[in-house]
């Protein structure tokens, strides 16, 4: 099975790479995003996270108005007007050529491919601070068990060098790739984005019974689980929905806690430098006062919750 395995996916797409990271599980650990989410939460803070390939970023704060990207383009798709670059995005294949030659990183692709060689040789940096922290590697994305036989490698791999692994997954997978990975999680950080399946459904494009019955799955086997809930004010903040929450975690026997998690608008830069509409710039923070009755009414129904963010 392993020869079968290192024969698929030689290299998978990742965002980005943060080592020394304290808010992704527990201790001192090393936080690798992959691309690629069957998900589409129309609240997502990391749009460049949902598509498994290379994207192209604009920053136009940072454009000199050279014109360097023009004549390197191999699609004719970069015009240059009085104040700004135009890419269309229509044509845009995100080669990545006029990035290359950006000096200013006005014009940067997101996402680089890696081994899982490299990867580990990036986790093993930081051995001893997991082993003074109890820490170790957070798996995120986008989501990790969009490549299954990639993931299932690194996990391998990062467990004969006895380091803690962590996977931070939106739980839309089939049960088969959850019992695959089991033997080498640690724990799970899990998102429940809405306990109403119609609801949820219509936010992030997906139903919620699979997540939920994989949650369950995951719980029964004892394996670490820290719920993490994002709190978008007017769709999922609701008592009655959180008090739902509650009722289903209460029945999880390897519940950690539950970690509420304020919606920020940070990710707006992020649509606007991949050409894309921001489609909650009208939704309002979330109140501290908020939070705190949030947080509250989870632990009258005797569960642990944290407000994260």
């Amino acid at each position: 099975m392993l020869h079968e395995i290192e024969n698929i996916v030689k290299k998978r797409m990742v965002i980005d790479i943060t080592r020394m990271t304290v808010h992704n599980g527990p201790g001192i650990r090393t936080l690798i995003l992959f691309k690629g989410c069957p998900l589409r939460c129309i609240w997502c803070s990391t749009p460049e996270s949902q598509k498994e390939s290379a994207e192209l970023a604009f920053y136009p704060d940072k454009c000199i108005l050279c014109g360097d990207c023009i004549p390197i383009c191999p699609e004719n798709v970069i015009t240059i007007g009085n104040t700004s670059v135009f890419i269309n995005r229509d044509l845009c294949n995100n080669c990545g050529k006029c990035a290359g030659v950006c000096y200013t990183e006005a014009l940067r692709l997101l996402g680089q491919e890696y081994t899982v060689e490299e990867l580990l040789d990036v986790a093993k940096r930081d051995t001893v601070a997991y082993k003074h922290s109890g820490g170790g590697v957070t798996i995120s994305g986008g989501e990790p068990f969009q490549r299954l036989d990639f993931l299932l490698k690194l996990l391998q791999e990062l467990k004969k060098n006895e380091i803690s692994v962590g996977v931070d997954t939106c739980g839309f997978t089939s049960r088969k790739n959850i019992e695959a990975v089991l033997p080498y999680i640690d724990f799970f950080l899990w998102d429940v984005k809405h306990m109403d399946d119609s609801t949820h459904l219509e936010l992030t494009g997906v139903s919620n019974r699979l997540i939920l019955d994989n949650l369950s799955f995951v719980s029964d086997r004892r394996i670490p689980v820290y719920l993490r809930i994002p709190v978008i004010p007017g769709y999922n903040d609701s008592e009655e929905n959180l008090l739902a929450l509650c009722d289903f975690a209460k029945d999880l026997p390897s519940l950690m806690e539950i970690d509420l998690l304020p919606l920020h608008h940070l990710g707006k830069a992020r649509y606007l430098a991949l050409g894309r509409e921001y489609l909650i710039e009208g939704i309002p923070l979330v109140r501290d006062e908020t939070l705190n009755e949030m947080k509250r009414l989870v632990e009258s129904s005797g569960l642990k919750c944290n407000i994260i963010g």
